[in-house]
């Protein structure tokens, strides 16, 4: 479905320390930050972004009172968009993480039944080389070293041709959450396992597919159901199945935490014998579902008005019958994929979908992908870049090729730049998973993508002019006008064009104009939306 990047040269990604200085070399340099910050309104501040709370607030985007860019005045937010490019780029935003001019071009070709049919037929796409890259990369997926699952997953999101399957694995991760902080190093492994469960069901059966998180080892240690027993009911998972992950609040009552927590009775994973010298973590651990039948009560439950001898399953299965559990799930799916706000007539054929599908996510997320709704102008950049999908994106859209770099320092350290940035994989703030939204950029976490910015096209010479999108343009106007198709759908006003052709006119070297084109495009307040 998506053909691999060209080779390109070794750029250094996410291998130095994010700075607070100019992003490129020489006086274009400081114009080009100078104007990036100029356009966002903002100041750079001192302290880190977990000290400064100042620097925290949100930041707007010029012309509008929040963060979120409503469509201009004069466009009606239920016109369509009727460009063939720019549907195919939002198409490959919100389904993945952005596309190269290559892939937005071959998606403008299709009809909205068949681009969705493309991205959600992913089983079928080979991805051998992928597969190929990791292997080579050589992360430690044992647990010693849980910071190579943030790398791991990061060039996975990077390089995968399935980039619906990412996307949905990172939906489970910010809906289904656990942090490795609260499962601790020795168990590091569970978070990497139920990664892998999340990708599996990247598009399952919604009934099937929180039963297997239920005993998921990574969930079970997360929120205590191992320590949950017959004597001593832990409500903790019973509590936030319900309020976060199926129903939301105001859909049970305080009765029907502790009886569904009785339910889960009993829920335990296989533990390993020993660690090596008692320390460090639990090595070449593959952890399975157990019911300890001495810990789980048997007494009867009544649980959302039904009463029985009720086990985590049947809990499961009473939720499912609820049309609050049907709501739910499908706005959720709504609003990461659209836009945040849903009509009642939109959420109500996504529940008819869902019902009449038998629950299935599928179905909903191509309900979803070709609704009119979703080709909106209101949907159209109506949602702010997550970090995650800011850095992913600038990587795809300029194909860079790292294949070759497989040493230590060479690898992905995505934990450099995220963390900054407020999104640390493996690492969501609270069980409600991170808040999104205007919350992802403030003055101290513009700087943070500026700074990723830096890292990525700054300090490489001539070699940035081989980035290959751009390579053998040599016109400044060329170059402007391929990083704007490329990133921006060629869908910005004329003074936003006009600044960047005007500082990358001052750049002499050829390929450091390439670069200062590609991080004023990647700066401008348009690319911090999807």
């Amino acid at each position: 479905m998506e053909p691999q990047p060209p080779p390109a040269p070794k750029l250094p990604l996410f291998r130095r320390p994010a700075t607070r200085r100019a992003v490129l070399a020489g006086g274009a340099t400081l114009a080009a930050g100078g104007t990036a910050a100029a356009v966002f309104g903002v100041t750079q501040s001192s302290g880190s972004p977990s000290s400064n709370a100042a620097a925290r607030e949100p930041i707007q985007l010029p012309g509008n009172g929040n963060i979120v860019a409503s469509p201009a005045p004069t466009v009606d937010p239920n016109q369509p968009i009727t460009d063939p490019n720019r549907r195919a780029a939002h198409l490959l935003r919100r389904a993945g993480f952005g596309g190269t001019l290559a892939q937005i071009q071959e998606f403008a070709q299709l009809s909205r039944e068949d681009a969705a049919n493309r991205l959600l037929s992913f089983e079928s796409v080979d991805n051998s080389a992928l597969e190929a890259r990791l292997a080579a990369a050589n992360f430690d997926l044992s647990g010693a070293k849980p910071l190579d699952y943030a790398r791991w997953w990061m060039t996975r999101m990077a390089y995968t041709a399935r980039p619906l399957e990412e996307r949905m694995t990172l939906i489970w991760h910010g809906l289904l959450t656990s942090q490795l902080s609260k499962v601790g190093r020795k168990f590091a492994i569970l978070l990497y396992t139920q990664n892998q469960l999340y990708r599996q069901n990247a598009l399952p059966k919604w009934d099937d597919f929180i039963k297997a998180v239920s005993k998921d080892p990574g969930m079970m240690e997360y929120l205590d159901t191992v320590e949950n027993s017959k004597a001593h009911a832990n409500e903790n998972y019973a509590r936030e199945q319900m309020e976060l992950f199926t129903m939301g609040v105001g859909n049970y009552s305080e009765d029907d935490v502790r009886e569904a927590a009785r339910a889960y009775t009993g829920y335990r994973f296989t533990r390993p014998a020993a660690r090596p010298n008692n320390k460090g973590p639990y090595l070449d651990y593959h952890p399975t579902f157990q019911m300890l039948a001495s810990q789980h009560d048997n007494g009867s439950k009544t649980f959302l008005g039904k009463t029985g001898n009720f086990d985590g399953d049947d809990i499961i299965d009473i939720i499912m019958g609820t049309p609050a559990a049907a709501t739910h799930i499908t706005t959720r799916l709504f609003t990461e994929f659209a836009n945040t706000n849903p009509s009642k007539q939109t959420v109500d054929n996504l529940v008819s979908i869902w019902q009449k599908s038998g629950h299935q996510i599928r179905d909903v997320v191509h309900a979803i992908l070709v609704s009119d709704e979703f080709y909106s102008e209101g949907s159209y950049r109506s949602l702010v870049r997550s970090p995650v999908n800011f850095v992913i994106g600038a990587i795809r859209g300029l194909e860079l090729d790292h294949a070759g770099q497989t040493s230590a320092k060479a690898r992905m350290a995505p934990e450099q730049y995220l963390t900054a940035m407020d999104q640390t994989l493996f690492e969501p703030p609270n069980v409600a998973g991170w808040p999104g939204g205007a919350y992802w950029l403030s003055s101290s976490t513009f700087f943070a993508r500026l700074n990723f910015l830096d890292s990525l096209l700054g300090g490489t010479g001539k070699s940035a002019a081989t980035i290959p999108p751009l390579a053998g343009l040599t016109a400044t106007s060329d170059l402007v006008e391929r990083a704007l198709q490329i990133f921006l759908d060629g869908n910005v006003s004329e003074s936003t064009r006009q600044a960047i052709t005007d500082h990358a006119d001052t750049v002499t070297d050829p390929g450091q104009r390439a670069a200062a084109v590609a991080y004023l495009v990647l700066a401008t307040p348009e690319y911090q939306l999807v």
